[in-house]
C-alpha cells in the first residue's frame, strides 16, 4: 500500500521548527515577519520541484499545483499554514502544510498523476496574532475585503499590506478551479488521546458565539458599607459566571468560557463597582447555540437584578456551525479503514482554515492527537508514528477523491 516517508515527514517539521524557534521549545513565526519570510521560502524550495505551478495569491497565500492526467483538470487541495502564535509551538498548521508537502513528495516519486490535479496551500496569517482581522482564507473565500486585510494595523504599529510586501509575498490575483479541500490537523485537543484514537474524522466545526458582558454595582468602603446593603459587582459576576457555566454543563455539548476580566476600581479596600468579562460560547448544533445563547442573557439579568446591580450585554460575533461535505468525511473514514486505523467522527472545537473553505468547496478535516490537549503553547506535541499516520490518511483520502471524483452532498 502506497505510504508516505514519516521520517522525513518529522524531518521537514523539524527543520521548519527551527525558523522562530524559542528557548522552550516553541515556535515564534509570525504572519509578514522575517521569521515568516524564511519559513515560506523554505517551503518554496521543497515544493516547487514537485509541482508545474506555483502561485502568490494578491494576500499572499501560497499555491503549489501538480498537475492531474490533463493539465486543465479541477484541484483537490490540501494544506494549512505556517504561521503561529506569539509563543505558539511546532505543529500546529505546520503539520496540515508538511503533511501535504509529503503527499506531493510521494506521487512525484511514484510517478502518479491522478485524474485530478493535487494542491498545496499555505494560508496567511491563520492565526491572526498580530495582524487582526488580516486571514488569508477569509479573503480567498470572500468573507473579507481584500482591501480591509492590507490595511490592518498590527499591535506594532505596522500595516499588513506593506510588510507582506517587504518579506516579497505580495502576490496577485488568481484564478483557481478547486474541486475540494482536505486539511489535516493537530487535535488541539485531548478527546482523541483520552480515548486512545488514533484519527479525528471531522464532521465540522462549532459555532461560536463571543460576548462582552458587564456588571455594574456601586464602589463603597471596604470597611464601612454593612454585607446587607452592598451592590457588589464582583460578588454578582461570580454568581453569574457560575450560573451560566452550570447552564452549559447541565444541556451537555457546548463548552462556556470567561477567559478575560476586568475588576475596577481594583482597590483592596472598595468595594468593586464595574465588571467586565468576555464570554467564548460554543456548541455544534446551531439552534442549541444560540438557546444557550438566550438562557445565559435571561440568567445575566437575573442575577444581577438578584445583587442590585445593573447588566449589560453585547454581542461581538456569531459564527455559525460549520458541517463538512459527506464525500469528503466519508473519504476520510474510508482512508482511515484502509490503514486499519481507529477512528472517530467529531467536530473541531476550534477554528479553522477549513471552516472558510467549506462556505465555497467540498471540505473535510483530518486530525491527530495532541499529547494532553494542549496547543498555541510551546509544550505542543504529537508523536513521529501519529503525525505518520494521519499524513497517510490525509494521502489516502485525497487517492479516494481523486478516483472516484468528488460528490458535492
Amino acid at each position: 500500500m502506497l505510504k508516505i516517508n514519516g521520517a522525513r515527514l518529522w524531518d521537514s517539521l523539524m527543520e521548519m521548527a527551527k525558523i522562530g524557534a524559542t528557548p522552550e521549545g516553541g515556535v515564534s513565526r509570525v504572519a509578514v515577519s522575517e521569521e515568516d519570510r524564511l519559513g515560506r521560502d523554505l517551503l518554496r524550495s521543497w515544493a516547487t520541484p514537485l509541482v508545474e505551478d506555483f502561485h502568490i495569491d494578491e494576500v499572499g497565500n501560497m499555491f503549489f499545483v501538480r498537475h492531474g492526467q490533463q493539465p486543465e483538470s479541477p484541484v483537490i487541495l490540501t494544506g494549512s499554514h505556517l504561521d503561529t502564535q506569539i509563543h505558539g509551538g511546532r505543529f500546529d498548521g505546520a503539520f496540515g502544510v508538511m503533511a501535504g508537502l509529503e503527499v506531493l513528495r510521494t506521487l512525484a516519486e511514484e510517478d502518479i498523476r491522478l485524474p485530478y490535479g493535487i494542491g498545496l496551500v499555505a494560508w496567511t496569517n491563520e492565526e491572526e496574532a498580530c495582524y487582526c482581522p488580516a486571514m488569508g482564507s477569509a479573503v480567498f473565500v470572500g468573507k473579507q475585503n481584500l482591501q480591509s486585510a492590507l490595511d490592518c494595523v498590527g499591535l506594532n504599529g505596522k500595516v499588513f499590506g506593506e510588510e507582506l510586501k517587504k518579506i516579497g509575498y505580495l502576490g496577485r490575483p488568481l484564478e483557481l478551479n478547486i474541486s475540494a479541500y482536505l486539511e489535516a490537523h493537530i487535535e488541539q485537543g485531548p478527546v482523541l488521546e483520552n480515548e486512545k484514537i488514533q484519527i479525528g474524522v471531522v464532521s465540522g466545526a462549532q459555532g461560536q458565539i463571543a460576548m462582552n458582558a458587564e456588571i455594574v454595582g456601586e464602589a463603597g468602603h471596604s470597611g464601612t458599607v454593612p454585607m446587607r446593603l452592598r451592590k457588589d459587582a464582583l460578588v454578582c459576576a461570580i454568581d453569574v459566571i457560575n450560573a451560566c457555566r452550570d447552564l452549559v454543563v447541565e444541556e451537555g455539548k457546548g463548552v462556556f468560557t470567561v477567559g478575560a476580566f476586568k475588576l475596577e476600581p481594583n482597590s483592596r479596600t472598595t468595594i468593586p463597582d464595574k465588571i467586565s468579562f468576555g464570554i467564548d460560547l460554543r456548541h455544534p448544533n446551531a439552534d442549541s447555540l444560540q438557546n444557550l445563547q438566550n438562557l445565559i442573557n435571561k440568567k445575566i439579568k437575573v442575577k444581577a437584578a438578584e445583587h442590585c446591580c445593573q447588566e449589560r450585554i453585547e454581542v461581538l460575533f456569531h459564527k455559525e456551525p460549520v458541517v463538512f461535505t459527506d464525500s469528503c468525511v466519508e473519504s476520510v473514514q474510508s482512508a482511515s479503514d484502509q490503514l486499519k486505523c481507529s477512528s472517530l467522527v467529531m467536530p473541531s472545537g476550534a477554528f479553522h482554515d477549513a471552516c472558510l473553505l467549506a462556505s465555497q468547496v467540498p471540505t473535510g478535516m483530518i486530525f491527530v492527537p495532541s499529547q494532553k490537549g494542549v496547543s498555541h503553547n510551546p509544550t505542543e506535541y504529537s508523536s513521529q508514528e501519529q503525525l505518520e499516520k494521519g499524513a497517510n490518511v490525509l494521502l489516502h483520502a485525497l487517492l479516494n477523491l481523486a478516483e472516484k471524483g468528488v460528490p458535492l452532498s
